[in-house]
């Protein structure tokens, strides 16, 4: 099942009650790891246990690309500890212009699934 970008690495310490519901987080970075690596930056993947399935991706209206250096990473389903949360995509600026954005992922694992999520590949 196809998605696309990251997830917080500290799941269990997130609250996703507390947020407006449109995927942008409140930007202070309470309730994250001193590990948190912000949306974009992460070099390797990173692997969650979740209960379920996601549900089907949404469809995004793609707006117009800021310059010729970003790349669009679809939005995504995370999950928030209790339900899943929709990210909504966007542009997004690699960390090297020569990176290329590998998909976040759900996989079935001997019954169990996980969320492999996004990260930028040299």
């Amino acid at each position: 099942m196809a998605a696309a970008t990251l997830v917080c690495v500290d799941t269990a310490l997130a609250d996703p009650g507390k947020g407006k519901g449109k995927g942008k987080g409140n930007g202070n970075g309470v309730g994250q790891s001193p590990n948190f690596v912000p949306p974009g930056h992460r070099r390797a993947p990173v692997e969650v246990v979740v209960h379920g399935a996601p549900p089907a991706l949404r469809v995004e209206v793609i707006g117009g690309r800021p310059s010729a250096a970003h790349v669009w990473v679809s939005g995504y389903w995370v999950w928030g500890g209790a339900d899943y949360v929709w990210t909504p995509g966007g542009w997004m600026l690699p960390p090297e212009p020569s990176c290329v954005w590998v998909a976040p992922r759900y996989e079935v694992r001997s019954g169990v699934h996980v969320y492999v999520s996004g990260f930028w590949k040299l």
